[in-house]
């Protein structure tokens, strides 16, 4: 077995993670999966990587969230979960692990990393890249949402009584209710 077979596979850029290890700061390492949106603090240590907080967006489902659980409010609302989660550990700066996903401007990367950012976590990130508030707040949803008066497109929140187009309001108050506390760090 080659000692570079996690490159051959295209799992690991070794020279970002030789980086990573260089700049000894924890870093927030975030996937994005067909479903779900996750993101851990990880601190590199002499036996590997540590995991000492992380957040799932599948938790906020739990947390009253009726929206999808893989867009950019959700991923800003991982962001503010993993920030609360993490605001007890005395961490300074944190730098965003992508892995192997190329940055594109207003991504979900960097929804969630502005979420951490305004939720009281200092990370390395240039603002300009971060997704419009209106996108943020799930704007472009709503309006969706009124163009799609029939159809599939939202049928599951309808026939649960749940009009689409308030998503900017159920946002506003998770947001409301992550940073005020209403959340243990094992939800």
């Amino acid at each position: 077995m080659s000692p570079l077979r996690r490159r051959r596979e295209g799992l690991t850029d070794y020279r970002k993670r030789k980086r990573f290890i260089q700049s000894r700061l924890p870093r927030i390492v975030c996937r994005i999966s067909n479903r779900y949106i996750s993101a851990a603090i990880v601190t590199i240590d002499q036996k590997g990587d540590r995991t000492i907080a992380s957040a799932i967006s599948k938790e906020l489902s739990k947390l009253g969230w009726h929206f999808g659980l893989n867009n950019v409010p959700a991923s800003y609302l991982t962001g503010c979960l993993l920030a609360k989660k993490a605001s007890g550990l005395n961490l300074g700066e944190v730098i965003l692990d992508m892995g192997l996903y190329t940055p594109t401007k207003g991504n979900k990367f960097f929804a969630l990393t502005k979420g951490c950012i305004d939720s009281g976590l200092k990370v390395m990130f240039d603002e300009s890249v971060a997704p419009s508030e209106e996108r943020i707040h799930g704007g472009h949803l709503a309006e969706f949402a009124g163009t799609q008066q029939t159809g599939v497109a939202f049928s599951k929140l309808r026939t649960a009584g749940i009009d689409p187009k308030s998503i900017a309001e159920e946002f506003n108050s998770l947001v409301t209710k992550i940073r005020e506390g209403g959340v243990s760090e094992h939800v």
